[in-house]
């Protein structure tokens, strides 16, 4: 995926109160967390090259901790490398896969997307409290902007 320099900023928008937690059991692919997840809780956090340009969540600015992410183990999927696999999957998938990974190139490029792919272990938390714990964790990566 690529080290993440501090030249490299991410951003999102979202909510006054943080950043909407992920469902860390909910896993897909690239294409369908940008085509079919938005609104939907999975395992990833979309983030963008461009403030402005990632608001479907809220109006709150935050930008990403990208070396405090790496360090503790987590993927940031930089924003070329997700449009080579999405170029990859239209090229190479069923037909399905080929239609939806247009698309989300479509929407990737727009909003000059990158994805947050969280590695966090989750073995000992009870299922139906995932989703409150991931929200204490995630939030930790991200500072609200003024």
């Amino acid at each position: 995926m690529g080290e993440t320099t501090d030249k490299i900023n991410y951003f999102r928008k979202d909510q006054k109160n943080g950043i909407s937690p992920p469902n860390l059991t909910m896993d897909c692919t690239y294409s369908e967390h940008i085509v079919r997840a938005r609104g939907k809780r999975i395992k990833f956090t979309s983030v963008s090259l461009e403030p402005n340009r990632i608001r479907d969540f809220g109006p709150t600015l935050y930008k990403l901790k990208s070396d405090e992410v790496i360090s503790a183990g987590h993927q940031i999927v930089e924003h070329q490398f997700l449009l080579n696999a999405l170029r990859n999957e239209a090229q190479n998938g069923v037909k399905a896969e080929r239609v939806r990974a247009l698309q989300a190139i479509r929407y990737a490029k727009r909003r000059k997307e990158g994805i947050v792919d969280w590695e966090f272990d989750i073995s000992n938390i009870d299922r139906k409290k995932i989703i409150a714990w991931a929200k204490g964790q995630v939030n930790k990566y991200f500072s609200r902007q003024s």
